[in-house]
């Protein structure tokens, strides 16, 4: 078990917190353009609050899966079974600071050797009990909830399948178990001096099997690629059938085997090693900070660059409502006097970092700078640094604003450069029009993220003051207005959050029901019961 506790109610390690105080000019800002009284706080329930019901398993149940797992590694306790009921998505903080949770898991495992993992599967089959697999809970999108329509439901916790089993220097190749997390796989990879280069935002917590299962992207794509790029090799054990892709640089093999594994969200089956590629750790970091006059100079300036291959390793380009919302949080009010104070409530926020060799660096900078004085100003490396610092920090700042009343979440897509300003104003709009329709107050921030040669990510922040005892319909509606306009807008369902409960209503959309009589046949034959993570995915699937 984790030596140090993270919080069953909320982000991260429960020894940690950012409170919205600690930054009086954010809270001075959010308090006057949400109309909310910061003084008010809705607390978190006791635990005890929560009902919890007696587990489903029989006394011999129990007994069998001890002896495939091993004593000591299953649990089937009130804290377990809680903290492994939901991910970490809006709806989940809700339910769970508000002991509104509908169904939890009746045991959770913890195997300590792959071949535990197709036994445990054998006995869930057998008996009809649904499979959830879990690596650090991560999931924002409904990824992990438990259903009651199944005899029980067991959570497989990946955790102790972390071992590093191999690094080979020279292919720059590591394979590793699935349930390890991010800094152990850094730190091990950074003692042979190497790195993977994947920094997603809940590094500290997910896992390498997590990554592989939502197509996970990390704050240094641009460079070393989003996780389906990284993994060359895989291991999937299903119900039926043990998927395995070995890591050779190129094959043709037929159609990939290794992309059925990706984004698979539990719903095939139980990733439990993969292998991955590895890079030298970078000799020197740069960082740039511009301030564009609009978010469309910044995204032509973007543009630009990925067309001529020359994106910085780290690109994060904030409209200008997230540019007012990243001053006040360094302490500048929107309206501040004097000329920095006036161009960050009014400009847009390019923060830029560049890693590698130092020739790599000068030459990369040099390009991205070139597509970027035209229409900006430099504000230095300061900025871009601070947020490189500080980033791992600012979800727990969620938790302080649900503290205070305040609905906070996100939603990411993608789209074609010549559509991409478009799709923005169409989302944001939906947004803006969803969060206001009952007449209170709303805010919606936008960043560019990722960016590719035909396209980039968008990624939305809203916020508004919550409808207490009804805060999960109201971010229904906002969701479903949101999702609606992205599709229509021929955008991406999602660019790296993956499909989940939330998304899976609308999968036809984006691969159409032939994509989805596949995506079922292949289900069917690798879980016939249906017993992986029902509901995930692939809805209505045998």
């Amino acid at each position: 078990m984790e030596a140090r506790p993270t919080k069953w109610w909320g982000w991260g390690w429960e020894d940690k917190v950012l409170r919205l105080e600690s930054r009086p000019a954010l809270a001075a800002y959010l308090g006057h353009r949400l109309d909310v009284d910061l003084s008010v706080r809705r607390p978190v329930a006791s635990f005890d609050q929560i009902e919890v019901p007696p587990s489903r398993l029989s006394s011999q149940d129990l007994a069998d899966i001890q002896v495939i797992v091993g004593e000591g590694n299953l649990a089937s306790d009130n804290v377990a079974r809680v903290t492994h009921a939901t991910g970490r998505g809006y709806k989940d903080l809700v339910r769970l600071r508000t002991a509104r949770l509908d169904h939890v898991p009746d045991l959770v495992v913890y195997p300590e050797d792959e071949d535990s993992v197709p036994r445990l599967l054998e006995f869930a089959g057998s008996h009809r009990y649904a499979v959830i697999p879990f690596g650090g809970g991560t999931n924002v999108v409904g990824g992990l909830d438990v259903h009651g329509q199944f005899a029980a439901t067991i959570v497989m916790d990946l955790r102790r399948l972390r071992r590093v089993l191999a690094i080979d220097i020279e292919s720059g190749l590591a394979t590793v178990e699935a349930g390890i997390r991010g800094p152990p796989l850094e730190e091990a990879l950074n003692a042979k001096g190497l790195t993977l280069g994947h920094f997603p935002q809940s590094w500290e917590f997910s896992t390498v099997g997590g990554w592989i299962a939502m197509r996970a992207s990390g704050s240094h794509s641009n460079r070393y690629g989003s996780i389906e790029d990284l993994v060359v090799g895989v291991r999937l054990v299903s119900p039926a059938r043990v998927l395995e892709v070995r890591s050779v640089p190129k094959e043709s093999h037929g159609p990939s085997l290794k992309e059925l594994v990706l984004g698979s969200e539990g719903a095939l089956g139980v990733i439990t090693q993969a292998t991955l590629r590895v890079q030298p750790l970078p000799l020197v970091r740069r960082f740039e900070s511009r301030l564009f006059s609009s978010f469309a100079d910044g995204v032509a300036a973007l543009r630009a660059m990925a067309r001529e291959d020359g994106l910085p390793d780290m690109a994060y380009l904030a409209d200008s409502e997230e540019t007012k919302f990243a001053a006040a949080g360094e302490g500048i009010a929107p309206d501040a006097d004097g000329i920095a104070g006036r161009r960050l409530a009014e400009g847009s926020l390019l923060l830029m970092g560049f890693e590698g060799t130092k020739e790599r660096v000068t030459h990369r900078r040099r390009v991205a700078l070139r597509h970027a004085r035209a229409n900006s100003t430099s504000l230095g490396s300061g900025p871009a640094e601070r947020w490189s610092h500080e980033r791992f920090e600012l979800p727990y700042l969620r938790d302080s604003l649900l503290d205070h009343g305040i609905l906070v979440d996100t939603v990411e897509t993608a789209a074609r450069w010549s559509d991409l300003l478009a799709v923005y104003d169409h989302a944001k709009k939906a947004l803006q029009e969803a969060l206001w329709k009952d007449g209170t107050a709303g805010l919606v921030l936008c960043h560019v993220s990722h960016a590719y040669p035909d396209g980039a990510s968008l990624y939305y922040t809203f916020l508004a003051p919550q409808r207490e005892g009804h805060e999960i319909e109201q971010w229904e509606g906002i969701k479903a207005a949101v999702t609606e306009a992205v599709l229509d807008a021929g955008a991406a369902l999602s660019h790296h959050h993956g499909i989940g409960e939330d998304h899976a209503p609308y999968l036809s959309r984006v691969i159409g029901e032939d994509g989805l009589v596949v995506l079922r046949a292949l289900k069917r034959e690798l879980d016939p019961d249906g017993i992986m993570n029902p509901g995930t995915l692939v809805m209505g699937s045998a």
